[in-house]
Formats: C-alpha cells, sequence, structure tokens
C-alpha cells in the first residue's frame, strides 16, 4: 500500500509485528522505524522489488523508541548499507545496566508473544540493546535531512518515545503512542508514566493534523484527531485491566524507572 502526497509518498510494509513506513522523495528514503531485527529483510525486498531504489537511499531511520519492533533493525541497516539512525537523544538509557539487560529480554521475550497471538511464525528478535544513534534528537527540532519534518517528545509509553510530525500534509507519525486493537483505539502496553502520558496527548491534540500513521494499526484519518488524543487522556484515568498489569509488571526493570523516582 502506498499513499501520495505533494512531494514525497509513503510505502506501508507489514513488519513482523508493526507497520513500518518509507517515506519516498526524488532523491532519498526516510525510514519511519526500522521494525524488527528479523524486519531488515522485508525492508531490502520492498526496496528491491516494489520501490524499485536500492537499499542505500534510505538516508535516514528515526526509531521512536526502543522497544524491539522500533529499534531492533537500526544497527543492521547501518552496518549493510550505512543508514544514519536518529533516536531521541537519551534513548540508550532504557536498556543500559544490567537491569537494561534484563528489561530487554523480557521485551523481545513478550514482543514473540505478539507475534504469536498474530499467528506469525517464530524468527529471530534479539538485538542490540544499545544502538549508539548517529544523531540525537531533542523536542521541537527538525529532522537532519528532512527538514520538513518536526520532532516532537511525547514520553510515557517509555521515557523516549518521539513522534515525527509533517506540518505541510498535516501527517502525524506517532509510533506506539495509539494502537489500533480490533478496530479499538487503546493506550499502548505499557504505559510506565501515566502523567508524562497524558502530557504527550495534550501536545499532540494541539496540532493541526489530519492523518496518523501509526505502529499498529495502519493509515487512519479521524474526523476530528484532537479529540482522539483527548479521549487517549481519558483512558488514562480507567482502571487497568488484567493484562495491562501483567504487562506493567514485567516492564519496570529499566533503570529509567528508578530515575525517574518510581
Amino acid at each position: 500500500m502506498k499513499m501520495n502526497f505533494s512531494s514525497f509518498t509513503i510505502h506501508i510494509i507489514e513488519g513482523y509485528i508493526s507497520s513500518i513506513y518509507l517515506v519516498e522523495y526524488d532523491n532519498r528514503i526516510l525510514l519511519l522505524d526500522s521494525g524488527c531485527f528479523n524486519d531488515v529483510k522485508r525492508i531490502e525486498d520492498y526496496c528491491r522489488h516494489v520501490v524499485n531504489r536500492p537499499v542505500s537511499d534510505i538516508k535516514l531511520a528515526v526509531v521512536s523508541h526502543m522497544h524491539p519492533d522500533h529499534a531492533g533493525g537500526a544497527a543492521t541497516l547501518r552496518s549493510k548499507y550505512g543508514t544514519t539512525i536518529a533516536a531521541h537523544k537519551d534513548v540508550d538509557r532504557w536498556y543500559s545496566g544490567l537491569g537494561g539487560l534484563l528489561q530487554h529480554k523480557l521485551d523481545c521475550y513478550m514482543a514473540l508473544g505478539v507475534a504469536r497471538t498474530n499467528k506469525r511464525n517464530r524468527e529471530r528478535l534479539r538485538f542490540n540493546p544499545i544502538i549508539h544513534p548517529d544523531i540525537l534528537l531533542n523536542d521541537l527540532q527538525v529532522l537532519p535531512f528532512f527538514e520538513d519534518w518536526a520532532v516532537l517528545h511525547t514520553p510515557g509509553h517509555t521515557l523516549h518515545d518521539i513522534v515525527l510530525y509533517h506540518q505541510q500534509e498535516a501527517l502525524l507519525y506517532i509510533g506506539d503512542i495509539i494502537c489500533d486493537v480490533k478496530g479499538k483505539m487503546l493506550l499502548p502496553l505499557p504505559v510506565l508514566f501515566p502523567t508524562h502520558m497524558e502530557n504527550s496527548y495534550d501536545k499532540l491534540a494541539t496540532l493541526n493534523s489530519s492523518t496518523i500513521l501509526m505502529a499498529h494499526g495502519g493509515v487512519k484519518q479521524p474526523e476530528n484527531v484532537s479529540s482522539l488524543f483527548l479521549n487517549m487522556k481519558e483512558q488514562l484515568n480507567q482502571p487497568p485491566n488484567s493484562l495491562m498489569r501483567r504487562v506493567y509488571r514485567l516492564s519496570v526493570f529499566t533503570p529509567e524507572i528508578k530515575r525517574q523516582g518510581m
């Protein structure tokens, strides 16, 4: 599937767990998240056989946060094709230290559970938990090489989530900020920092956006995007169900939890 805009075309690759977006310009390609470790071959095949361009045309891959289905392919793309990797400036804190290594293993385990639920065959998910981004991103900066996109820091799901905003096209790539599960717009699992998440939804609700690209749910064009984010904020006040509690208990070993005084 693809969508045409005035200065680029967005291609949607169905990854192992999440949707991966290629933003194709005339002379370069922007990759919105790198998918799982095993998604590199899917990205390669799509570039070569659908877009008919070399994988080395991917000038920049942005990692929205460190979970396996978003950061897993980044290091491989860089080593094989020289792809520049960009992520939040503190992203490598997420899986640092002994607690981070444990969290990394648990997150890969949970990602395999999602794959099983989606009736996917077992594939490798493990990846280097420290990605050493080439470009460290800050809130409200323009995206290097793609100055028509802005970076927004939107913590809550993790501490280092970022969203990409294209003002001219009223377009948002939101990563895991919202997940579509069987047609229902739900909070990501887990929400480790609910106060930050609330502020992130408030921030996104102020933007002039009409199209959102979701890692879990594809492309959405809600009647009122601002209302959608405010409705998600209301979900934060609802009591967690058993799945939410279970995922939360398996997600608190990152050292960033302690740094937040939790």
